[in-house]
């Protein structure tokens, strides 16, 4: 009996070791979980609890750590976070990278999970809006300025819309960017570009969307042509061009497309182009094995092009692939991406000046202005040409009062200079100027009507005192003035 006892006891010692034993491996291997966590802004471990954590692959981690200030890439249903939705399990993924942080988002929601922690195999997200909304905003145009993210269009509620949306990281919603007017952006499919460096928006067509009004149930709905632009920081758009027809049915057409720092990629199946947003040009590369090549990339993949390098993803199976982008092989094509034209109501402020321009100018070419009592002699071909010429009413007395001294032979002091200019109150700095440019200017028009190098009025020491001078005319150049303002 004691034996059973021993032997009961011997085996319970063995049983509680073994589950002593089993429980501190898993409880250190849960501690190494949690305690290998860190956060991506600080040295600071966290609870994984109620985060979503993905596979850390090596395309998420080129995302990650690229030196890019932004990428916004699409992805299909499923590519990163897996939920087990109704809806959104079915809706496009978007991977976003600003400068600081990592997101993903999706299509046709307002939901946004942001990376918060990370260890060697595996990223962890935390869901930080507080949306509800969803089906209101589907192929909506995402992108970021900053630390901000934006996404502009869409379709929902049986209608497509031309608004932006800022997310609010303080109240964790998405508020409204007012602007100047709508445009709407093409959804099916994408095409807007946004230029990170100047932050402005582009849209190179409009895609006008509203089954509750007739005629626009098919799938393309309206088209309006015309390149728009945002000017981002005064919230005003601008009509700047349109799109050239072969281009635009290459956009709306294009079996692959994907977004580089300045415009698109695009293959039709037979060429390969690059559109330019920045220089307003396309370029073309006519080698049928790369659009093939191209073509051959799975369309459910997700897409990153950089350096001449396009790398395709695929979220189901972790692999990458990429295919190099000869640049250089691009010859530019002769037409612009977009032909500029001009707004008549945005001109209109332009022609109302020119027109007031030239009816300043009629009047004043056929209004004669009051003048005083010169005329001007100019010399050509031997005869005499009367041309009229100006001096004003302070010049006059200036040259009256020279006139006067000359026939009493005397000169003019600078005193007296200066109580005819009206300047004898001002300081000597401003008195010395306002003599010397009414001087200057009697002396040049008196020889460009006489037509001879020779001054009206002369200056010469003061015999009182050798630091002035005193201004006189020559009793030649007396009878001449006379002559010109006696006419």
């Amino acid at each position: 009996m004691s034996y059973l006892i021993i032997e009961n006891q011997l085996f319970m010692k063995k049983l509680l070791f073994f589950s002593l034993a089993v429980f501190i491996i898993q409880f250190s291997v849960f501690s190494q979980d949690v305690t290998g966590i860190q956060l991506d802004s600080s040295a600071k471990f966290i609870d994984t609890t109620g985060l979503i954590a993905i596979k850390k692959t090596h395309f998420l981690n080129i995302l990650i750590t690229s030196s890019d200030s932004s990428i916004v890439l699409r992805a299909p249903a499923q590519s990163f976070i897996q939920l087990d939705h109704p809806v959104l399990s079915i809706r496009e993924q978007v991977a976003i990278k600003t400068p600081s942080n990592f997101y993903i988002g999706f299509s046709g929601a307002g939901r946004l999970y942001k990376q918060v922690a990370v260890n060697d195999s595996l990223l962890y997200f935390k869901r930080i809006d507080n949306n509800e909304n969803i089906n209101y905003n589907l192929g909506a145009f995402w992108f970021t300025s900053g630390e901000n993210i934006y996404n502009y269009g869409g379709y929902g509620f049986w209608k497509s819309n031309g608004t932006i949306r800022g997310f609010n990281f303080k109240d964790v919603e998405w508020d409204v960017i007012p602007t100047n007017i709508e445009v709407f952006a093409p959804a099916f499919p994408i095409s807007s570009w946004y230029d990170v460096a100047n932050n402005g928006l582009y849209v190179p067509y409009q895609q006008i969307l509203n089954s509750g009004i007739k005629g626009f149930q098919n799938a393309d709905g309206v088209i309006q042509e015309g390149m728009m632009y945002l000017n981002f920081k005064s919230g005003n758009w601008t009509k700047i061009g349109k799109v050239l027809p072969l281009y635009l049915n290459i956009i709306r057409n294009a079996k692959f497309k994907v977004y580089t720092s300045t415009g698109y990629l695009i293959s039709d199946g037979e060429d390969v182009y690059m559109f330019n947003f920045l220089t307003n040009s396309v370029s073309k590369n006519e080698n049928r094995g790369l659009a093939q090549s191209i073509i051959r990339i799975d369309y459910s993949n997700v897409h990153y092009y950089k350096d001449g390098l396009l790398n395709s993803y695929n979220p189901a199976t972790g692999e990458m692939d990429t295919l190099v982008i000869d640049e250089s092989k691009f010859a530019k094509e002769p037409d612009p991406f977009w032909e500029i034209t001009f707004d008549i109501k945005t001109l209109w402020p332009v022609f109302i000046g020119i027109v007031l321009l030239i009816i300043v100018l009629f009047v004043t070419a056929f209004t004669k202005p009051k003048k005083a009592k010169t005329t001007e002699f100019v010399m050509q071909s031997g005869q005499i040409k009367k041309i009229d010429i100006t001096f004003n009413q302070t010049e006059l007395a200036l040259i009256d009062l020279l006139i006067e001294k000359s026939i009493q032979g005397a000169t003019a002091t600078i005193n007296e200079i200066n109580y005819v200019l009206g300047i004898k109150d001002k300081n000597l700095g401003m008195q010395k100027k306002v003599r010397s440019d009414v001087i200057n200017g009697i002396n040049d028009r008196f020889k460009y009507a006489t037509q001879v190098d020779v001054s009206l009025i002369l200056n010469v020491r003061s015999e009182t005192d050798k630091r002035y001078f005193e201004y006189f005319m020559e009793k030649e150049q007396v009878k001449e003035v006379q002559k010109l303002i006696n006419k």
